[in-house]
Order: C-alpha cells, then sequence, then structure tokens
C-alpha cells in the first residue's frame, strides 16, 4: 500500500483525501508507507501533521551530517530502510558548484523554508525538523577535506564550537573525522569534540595517539572502540609514541572475533588507564590500527 503525498496535494477539492479523518490506526499505517519525501512535506502542512509524522515512528535507516572543513559544502544524506536510496541535501549556497553538479541534490534552504517554525538558521531548523519527525536507526557525524556519519572537513570559516549543529544534536550513534582524506585539527578542536560530542564509536586519522592518551590519562571514560584505517598513512610510532604497551590479554586466535577479522597477524599490545586500571588492547595491522576498551562484561563473556 503506497501513497504518493504528490497526488494527495494535487487531488481536485471534490475528491481531497481526508486522510485527518482516518482513524489513529490508519493514518500511522498510510504514514508508514509514504516515500521519505512525501512524509517530509506532509509534516510541513501544520502541528497536527508533524506531530503524526513523528508518532507514526517512520523508520529510517540513518541519517548523516557532512561537515567540509575545505568548502562550503555541507550536507546530509538520508539513506532510507525501504529500498536502501540515498537522499542528499545540500545545506550550502545552491549557487555554489557541488549543487550545480549534482542536479539530483535537493536544496536544503528550500526545504527549510516549508518549514513554518521560528529560526535564524536554515540548517539548525531543517535538521532539527528532520531528527524530530523521522526516527533513524543511525545518526552519524562525518567531518571530511574538501570532498564529502559528524564527518569533519572544515577549514573552518567560523568557530568549531559555534557550529549549528551542536545545539540540535551532540550525541551519535559514530563520529568519522577525515574519512576520505587525512584531516588534521588542532588538539583544542579535537579536544572540544570529544568533550562535547558523545559516541560510542569514533573514526580517526592521525588523532588516534592524542585520543588514546586522553583515554589513558582519564580524560575520556566512555570510549568502547577505536578503529583508524591504514589509507590514512600514520606511522606505527606516532600511534605509540609515549605509550606505555604491555602483553595482550587476548591471544590472536581470540582476537579473530573480536576485530571481526578471518585472520589476525598484526602485533597485538595493551594498554592501561590510570585512574582505574582498566585494559585496552590495540591491533596494529596492515589495515591499520583498532582498539578494544575492555570492560567487567567484555572479560566475562572472554573467560579471562
Amino acid at each position: 500500500m503506497i501513497f504518493s503525498f504528490k497526488e494527495m496535494d494535487e487531488t481536485p477539492k471534490s475528491r481531497k483525501f481526508g486522510l485527518l479523518k482516518f482513524p489513529f490506526a490508519l493514518r500511522e499505517e498510510v504514514i508508514r508507507n509514504m516515500e521519505f519525501m512525501d512524509a517530509f512535506h506532509f509534516s510541513t502542512l501544520s502541528k497536527r501533521s508533524k506531530r503524526l509524522v513523528h508518532n507514526a515512528k517512520l523508520r529510517t535507516h540513518s541519517i548523516t551530517f557532512c561537515l567540509n572543513t575545505f568548502v562550503a559544502n555541507d550536507k546530509i544524506i538520508v539513506e532510507t530502510i525501504k529500498d536502501g536510496q540515498c537522499v542528499m541535501i545540500s545545506l550550502a549556497d545552491p549557487r555554489e558548484s557541488f549543487k550545480r553538479k549534482n542536479p539530483d541534490v535537493i536544496d536544503g534552504r528550500k526545504l527549510a523554508n516549508l518549514i513554518n517554525e521560528p529560526s535564524d538558521d536554515y540548517k539548525k531548523k531543517l535538521s532539527a525538523h528532520l531528527l524530530f519527525i523521522f526516527h533513524f536507526k543511525e545518526t552519524i557525524l562525518h567531518i571530511e577535506k574538501g570532498v564529502s556519519n559528524v564527518h569533519f572537513e572544515r577549514n573552518y570559516t567560523e568557530p568549531l564550537t559555534d557550529f549549528f549543529l551542536w545545539d540540535v544534536r551532540k550525541t551519535f550513534d559514530f563520529v568519522s573525522i577525515g574519512w576520505g582524506s587525512p584531516l588534521f585539527i588542532s588538539s583544542e578542536d579535537l579536544k572540544f569534540i570529544l568533550e562535547t560530542i558523545k559516541s560510542n564509536q569514533y573514526y580517526l586519522g592521525k588523532q588516534i595517539n592524542i585520543l588514546l592518551k586522553q583515554w589513558i590519562n582519564g580524560q575520556i571514560t566512555d570510549l568502547e572502540s577505536l578503529i583508524g584505517y591504514k589509507r590514512y598513512n600514520f606511522p606505527v610510532d606516532v600511534i605509540l609514541d609515549g605509550l606505555v604497551t604491555m602483553d595482550p590479554t587476548i591471544t590472536h586466535e581470540q582476537a579473530k572475533k573480536i576485530y571481526s577479522r578471518l585472520e589476525v597477524n598484526g602485533q597485538l599490545m595493551d594498554i592501561q588507564r590510570k585512574v582505574d586500571g582498566q585494559l585496552a588492547t590495540v591491533l596494529l595491522d596492515e589495515e591499520g590500527c583498532s582498539v578494544f576498551m575492555w570492560n567487567e562484561k567484555r572479560l566475562a563473556e572472554l573467560g579471562n
């Protein structure tokens, strides 16, 4: 059962589709079967329609906020569950080359103008609306450099601390920094991200050494895992610089399950947090650097 918002909007008045007059359960079923953009447009009609879309719990796979450090090329990418399609929304000025080269990209300014809510920042208004009306399985922050889950890539034209997104969302399922190419940010900006943005997983480049030192010194307490891929061209000695390592908690055979590998041929070593003695196991191999933080539950499951 598929309903098109466009059809509802263009139906003559004598044949008006009275969705709001339907029983509650049927209204929700109709909304759940809408396409993503149809549901978005319906949510902008009134406060009641916005609440209806929210209450229908229309499941969507993921929303990724891509922040670009090199050019004004911020965007939002939504991956739908129904057909696996991606909807790309540009948050840049529509006159920018990114928009001109990608005709399928939706202009975020136009979408924000449909939302009848007070706001002096169209990016903030649109982001808040999307996060409210849809139920995303994953929220991703991606900060990148000059190319396009947050993803940071900005030669900051505005202070990172003042970026619009922090007023809308500070918790993500994972944060990546420099996904497609090396990205170097100051230790102050990295500290701000780690202290302000909450996530169980961070995908980083050269920032790994700083992050591990902060974890060891107790400045970060809720990190569960960390991955840095070798394509970012950071040498092993940079990652381990200033770190005290110990024999690993696990064997190479056990590491296959922990790191989801068919084979583990790299170096395994432990590091330890000073404040409470918590251990983390570091794997350095041809794929890069992977760190797994241990807790009592994980150790019990391991049998150690």
